[in-house]
């Protein structure tokens, strides 16, 4: 059974990932084919989504799995909990999101209002998958599309479900991705779909879920998969084969499927370990620093700004006459005044509405926190 729990532990280490997640994307759109080495050029950055993805499937999950049972023990009807979820769920993520969005529009930024009826209705993902297009600075925010759409249905399906079929839901949700991104690889063509579209992405939120249901319900089974040797093993196993298959060959299947799929799992056992902080020595203080830990904390902001940041940045050096050519330096100095704009936000906007939270606990018989 699941551990009796109101509230849910903080974990730094997750944090921390969410730094690497979040380096990794920026890497991808910034650097990574600057790289001459082919290893480097050609190593997996942009599955810092993945990570994200499937860090999102866990938390998301777990705090689904912890109050549904909070609720039930209480006999308090589970539609309030999914109510407050939802309202929590908006004010984490629409404020600096529809503020960019409408910003941006009311300067008629590049395509702003080209793209403007899917970027405000989260189907940028959609639309993108269909045409096949890329939309600018807009570009990343199919990700966030996707985890909008999850949100849509998850909640209702893991509260209002049996635990029985829990686990047979979540494999189902992993088994549809696979097959989905399976079909759209041989019969479509159709590599943005293949990436973009919702039912692309539910392996890796599928296999955050499962890990979230593991760790409840599974505690024996979820130490064993905690293990260092293991998670240690399985980190290894999967920069060998990425080596062989990624790198040195061009098994395109490999790329399209089975490389984005071992990644989430890989993801999924550094996640269980991290998430009771549980990595020690040199990857215990990387991923507990005070700056990457905050930088994770931060991360949503630093996401949904960074591909805005190079046009803001360079009209700032330049108004300052400041010049570099050097692109390891220019990445650095543009990760640190995208970190500063992300720093403003959480300061000014985003933490100040999180307060708002309290009105709407998880649990009606917690402590407001």
């Amino acid at each position: 059974m699941t551990e009796n729990k109101t509230k849910l532990e903080y974990s730094k280490q997750l944090d921390g990932l969410r730094f690497f997640a979040i380096v990794m994307v920026m890497i991808a759109h910034w650097l990574q084919w600057d790289f001459y080495n082919p290893i480097f050029q050609k190593a997996p950055y942009g599955h810092g989504v993945t990570l994200f993805f499937v860090l999102s499937g866990f938390l998301i999950t777990r705090i689904l799995l912890v109050y549904k049972n909070k609720y039930e023990e209480d006999g308090i009807p589970k539609i309030k909990f999914i109510k407050n979820f939802y309202i929590r769920r908006v004010l984490r993520i629409f404020p600096i999101y529809y503020l960019t969005l409408i910003l941006l529009y009311s300067i008629n930024y590049k395509n702003t209002h080209e793209v403007a009826p899917w970027l405000f209705s989260y189907t940028s993902n959609i639309y993108q998958s269909i045409h096949q297009i890329f939309i600018g600075d807009f570009n990343h925010f199919w990700s966030l599309a996707v985890e909008e759409q999850f949100y849509l249905l998850w909640p209702w399906l893991i509260v209002f479900i049996k635990p029985k079929h829990l686990v047979k839901v979540i494999l189902f949700s992993i088994t549809i991705s696979l097959l989905t991104k399976a079909y759209i690889f041989f019969y479509m063509n159709n590599w943005m779909a293949n990436s973009y579209f919702t039912f692309s992405c539910f392996h890796a939120l599928g296999l955050g879920a499962l890990i979230a249901y593991i760790s409840l319900y599974k505690q024996q089974l979820a130490a064993i998969l905690k293990k260092p040797l293991l998670v240690w093993s399985v980190i290894m196993l999967y920069l060998v084969v990425y080596y062989f298959l990624a790198i040195r060959s061009e098994v395109s299947i490999y790329k399209s499927i089975v490389d984005e799929f071992f990644f989430a799992v890989t993801a999924a056992f550094i996640i269980l370990r991290a998430s009771q902080n549980g990595f020690r020595f040199l990857p215990k203080l990387i991923l507990e620093n005070k700056f990457v830990v905050y930088s994770g904390r931060i991360s949503y902001g630093i996401y949904v700004f960074h591909l805005f940041m190079p046009g803001l940045f360079y009209t700032v050096t330049q108004y300052m006459k400041l010049y570099t050519t050097n692109k390891y330096t220019l990445f650095v100095l543009l990760y640190l005044f995208t970190f500063l704009v992300a720093h403003i936000s959480w300061k000014l906007i985003e933490k100040p509405i999180s307060k708002l939270n309290k009105y709407f606990p998880y649990s009606f018989t917690d402590k407001p926190s």
